[in-house]
């Protein structure tokens, strides 16, 4: 055997390996393809959770933010405020906007599971999704209103997540408006009729074959021998 022709169990592995890869990556790009807006929230989720961790760090750390400091923007002016922790609490609002992004991505995600496995979503999914995400619009309005009017500084990075949780609710909005996709029912294969299954259960044994040729081939006894014509 020569040397091109032996395929060690390594070699093979890691062809099974790719392989795998490969379907994967394929099934996984057409669901994309099937699902662009649930996909881009499910993006823009973990876009809107890293802002969000990184700010609570920065938080708990007593360190103002890496930000531009001038004109309009002033972070450390705006995460320093009242209105960056939950009222009458010291817990910064950056850890709701983490569990906000959370279950955004969530109700993504659960949409494009459905999808892979072709199966239809719940009826009220995308509604509850909207009205989660209109929820999440209006706490951000309040925030911008605070920044504009009370404050009169603005933060980039909290720009960030505004601006992500406004495109979420205007996805939201539209994945509401389109429905559920149309999934196609599964093929199910029809049980053999009777006409199919007629000569399984026709052919007959080469004994029965034989019985019937020998009495089709026998003399009728019954039968009365014919007159002779008289002269």
């Amino acid at each position: 055997m020569s040397a091109a022709q032996q395929v060690t169990p390594e070699g093979s592995a890691l062809d099974r390996l790719r392989a795998l890869i490969r379907r994967w990556l394929g099934a996984l790009i057409a669901l994309i393809r099937r699902a662009p807006l649930a996909t881009a929230v499910i993006v823009m989720a973990l876009a809107g959770l890293g802002i969000s961790i990184y700010l609570t760090v920065e938080h708990y750390r007593n360190v103002a933010p890496v930000c531009t400091i001038g004109g309009a923007f002033d972070c450390a002016k705006v995460t320093s405020s009242a209105y960056s922790v939950i009222p009458g609490t010291s817990i910064p609002i950056t850890i709701p906007g983490m569990l906000w992004f959370l279950v955004s991505g969530g109700f993504a995600a659960v949409m494009l599971w459905y999808l892979a496995r072709q199966q239809r979503e719940p009826a009220q999914l995308r509604l509850w999704f909207l009205l989660w995400a209109g929820a999440g619009l209006v706490f951000v309005l309040y925030l911008v209103y605070a920044e504009i009017v009370q404050l009169r500084a603005l933060c980039l990075w909290c720009t960030g997540v505004h601006v992500l949780t406004l495109l979420t609710f205007l996805m939201a909005l539209r994945l509401w408006q389109d429905g559920p996709p149309v999934i196609a029912p599964r093929k199910v294969a029809k049980p053999a009729t009777a006409r199919e299954s007629a000569p399984a259960t026709s052919a007959a044994s080469p004994t029965t074959t034989a019985a019937v040729s020998a009495t089709a081939t026998r003399p009728a006894t019954n039968q009365r021998p014919a007159r002779r014509r008289r002269r």
